[in-house]
């Protein structure tokens, strides 16, 4: 009995490094997942809300009352305007660039045309606003740029929702996943017990057993 008792310590020690191990490994997983979920996630959801507050600024540049004014003043606002332009179209590219989920790609599309539509309306409108032609940039401003304009900022809040949906199924899938690794782990460091349980009950079955033999039939024993 000492003897196995020795064998049940022995395999308890080298069944809790076992199980030791295996968990410091899952942790550096699920770590390293968590990063790259936090590493990829994060950086496109600044540059979403960056991209919104480019695109005002290059609809806000369009204003007809920025060109009002002497030449020069014309000039300035025209190279701010295209600059501010030129500023969301490079953001936007890198967006829609980005992979985001490699099984859809419904936002970025509908992020890049939209986005490519403002940017080519908006230089229509600065060109005139350049040329001094006020009321036809004001009119085709109103009644195509803006409504361009709308539907870009619309897909851009969409595509942020998308991101920001996809990080948290990542991360529930995550939570789930640790959660059942975890009853896992529990169940293996368990079975120590249940065997070192199994066998006290065999040797009080079997001290009981020693006992009625020797003091309830002792005929029997002799």
């Amino acid at each position: 009995m000492l003897r196995q008792l020795k064998i049940i310590v022995v395999v308890l020690i080298l069944s809790n490094l076992a199980l030791g191990m295996l968990g410091f490994y899952y942790l550096r997983a699920v770590d390293r997942k968590y990063s790259e979920l936090i590493s990829r996630a994060v950086p496109i959801m600044h540059q979403m809300q960056e991209l919104t507050a480019i695109t005002t600024e290059a609809m806000r540049g369009t204003n007809p009352a920025l060109f009002g004014g002497s030449a020069e003043n014309q000039r300035e606002a025209t190279e701010r305007a295209r600059a501010a332009l030129d500023r969301d179209k490079k953001l936007r590219d890198s967006l829609v660039q980005t992979d985001w989920d490699p099984t859809r790609d419904n936002e970025q599309d509908t992020l890049q045309n939209t986005g490519e539509t403002f940017t080519k309306i908006g230089r229509n409108v600065i060109d005139l606003l350049g040329a001094g032609r006020i009321t036809d940039a004001t009119k085709l401003r109103e009644e195509s740029l803006r409504p361009a304009f709308e539907r870009y900022l619309v897909a851009t809040r969409e595509a942020t929702g998308f991101v920001n949906a996809l990080s948290l199924k990542t991360s529930d899938d995550f939570t789930e996943r640790t959660y059942s690794i975890s009853k896992i782990m529990l169940g293996l460091g368990s079975w120590p017990v249940i065997i070192m349980g199994i066998f006290l009950m065999i040797t009080a079955v079997f001290i009981i057993a020693v006992l009625l033999k020797v003091f309830v039939f002792p005929d029997e024993a002799a």
